[in-house]
């Protein structure tokens, strides 16, 4: 699973809040305190992540969170989306990505030296912190491979400048080797890649479509890590039992011993604690929105009593249960 640190969460809220968004309510309403993007070693999940991101598409109606010069479309990447799902092979959902990009006053330029493919970014948006033109490149490497089944290796980046202060958020953005202080923006793979064939189907796109950007915020093959797999059984469990899972019988089913999960998932930077407390915390927030009392939705994510999961909703949110659902309630 996907961490977001303070840097991304300030970067992306930037041009909602020079806007006049209130961006600290919408903090709250994807699931996370606003005092997490104030603490610098404090991550948050990708499934918040994307819920802010939609939030602050939709409270600046612009498909790029408020950075666009003009304004673009909120459904701009469904559209380009959709028309990658008639493209054969790499090479083709690449220049339908240059087409589609050219829309939105960005250029993707595609040039070629010897057996390598280059691929160079510029816009004419307000970007101070780069956060579009970051988030514009990593969209196209993981689009593309997603759509090819597989990583896509990038053989470098290459930078215009030197992002010092979050070097070791940037650092997950393309896992290669990154040239900083350069003249371009740009990504760099070997030409034997275009060929590639896209073997997605018709069903998998749409999915993709509808969890956007999800596809961006996680690393190609990710979802096979042990934090992703450990999220999805405890999922099961509970949409089939109606229980939460240990952490023993999490180690059962994952056929390792206790010992080795904990291990495992340190490595990752993670534990069962905090990817079964991320869990609860999106049941709960979808739980809140329909017509179950906070007493039975408390019980059902394994509290023994409401006030406990009160405590913790609020620890995650900076709101009480009630408070979520009436600001819900009223921004819907």
């Amino acid at each position: 699973m996907a961490t977001i640190g303070k840097h991304y969460i300030d970067a992306a809220c930037y041009a909602a809040k020079e806007r006049g968004v209130d961006t600290n309510t919408l903090i709250m309403m994807a699931g996370f305190a606003p005092s997490v993007s104030q603490n610098k070693d404090q991550r948050i999940g990708d499934i918040s992540m994307v819920r802010l991101l939609k939030s602050l598409e939709l409270a600046t109606d612009d498909g790029f969170l408020g950075f666009s010069a003009g304004q673009v479309p909120v459904n701009f990447f469904e559209l380009l989306l959709q028309s990658l799902g008639y493209c054969q092979n790499v090479e083709q959902a690449l220049s339908t990505l240059k087409t589609g990009l050219a829309l939105t006053q960005c250029q993707l330029l595609i040039s070629y030296q010897a057996d390598e493919v280059k691929l160079k970014l510029m816009h004419q948006h307000r970007d101070p912190d780069h956060f579009l033109l970051e988030y514009l490149l990593v969209f196209v490497h993981r689009i593309l491979s997603w759509l090819a089944g597989r990583v896509i290796p990038i053989c470098r980046a290459e930078i215009s400048y030197r992002p010092t202060e979050y070097l070791p958020e940037f650092e997950f953005l393309f896992r290669c080797p990154v040239v900083f202080d350069t003249v371009d923006n740009a990504l760099v793979f070997t030409r034997q890649w275009l060929a590639l064939s896209i073997v997605r189907q018709r069903d998998e796109l749409a999915q993709i479509i509808a969890e956007f950007p999800m596809v961006v915020l996680r690393y190609p093959g990710d979802e096979l890590q042990l934090s992703r797999l450990l999220y999805q059984q405890i999922g099961q469990v509970f949409f089939e039992t109606a229980r939460i899972l240990t952490a023993s019988e999490a180690a059962l089913r994952l056929a390792m011993s206790p010992a080795t999960l904990r291990r495992q998932l340190a490595s990752q930077s993670t534990s069962f604690g905090q990817i079964k407390a991320e869990f609860c915390k999106e049941q709960a927030l979808r739980l809140l929105v329909q017509n179950q009392s906070i007493e039975q939705i408390a019980y059902g994510l394994g509290y023994s009593e409401s006030r406990a999961f009160s405590r913790a909703f609020k620890q995650w949110t900076g709101l009480t249960p009630s408070q979520y659902r009436v600001l819900k309630t009223n921004t819907d």
